[in-house]
């Protein structure tokens, strides 16, 4: 272990060879150290060292706005993570049951966007959950896919706990009526 002399609180890189051994634990620890903001690096106190890494590493939590209901808010997180029952995340992350990602409607791709705005599966539960959406706001539908599948997993700053709660419960509701993750995952 040697201590960089140009900048202190650093290690100097491990010469290595193969990328196996780049990847070993000396290597990428002194590498992952010197990337480090100097801030962290240089803390006094190990516990303040901990809590300027854990805010580094661990992402902050999606709020669920109050809501209780735990089969809903399990689903919801599922298609938050991209690890649901939706033949896209099946495909992506090698379910054996899952050859191809495509939907059973046979126009794309089943992919959260596809679930959500356009499977025909599911039209008539996506006129209700649109017509709610329009009376909360009538601005809601004219955001692009992307922003709206954003919206109605996650809320917005742009609206209070209460509209965010009831665009979140809208969304939950249309995922359950769907019964498209009734079936057992594994």
């Amino acid at each position: 272990m040697t201590i960089c002399q140009r900048y202190p609180n650093s290690f100097s890189n491990i010469r290595c060879r193969t990328t196996t051994f780049q990847n070993s634990f000396f290597p990428y620890s002194f590498s992952q150290w010197n990337q480090l903001d100097s801030l962290i690096r240089n803390c006094k106190s190990y516990a303040l060292f901990c809590n300027y890494l854990l805010k580094l590493i661990k992402p902050p939590g999606n709020n669920i706005y109050g809501i209780h209901d735990p089969l809903g808010i399990k689903l919801l997180c599922r298609l938050r993570l991209g690890f649901s029952h939706l033949r896209e995340h099946k495909f992506r992350h090698n379910f054996q049951d899952t050859l191809n990602p495509m939907c059973s409607c046979t126009l794309e791709t089943e992919t959260t966007a596809h679930f959500l705005l356009r499977c025909r599966n599911y039209d008539n539960l996506r006129l209700t959950l649109m017509s709610e959406l329009n009376y909360i706001d009538s601005s809601i539908l004219l955001l692009n896919d992307t922003d709206l599948v954003t919206l109605l997993l996650y809320g917005t700053n742009r609206y209070n706990a209460n509209i965010n709660e009831k665009i979140l419960k809208l969304c939950i509701d249309y995922i359950k009526h769907s019964l498209r993750f009734d079936e057992s995952l594994f």
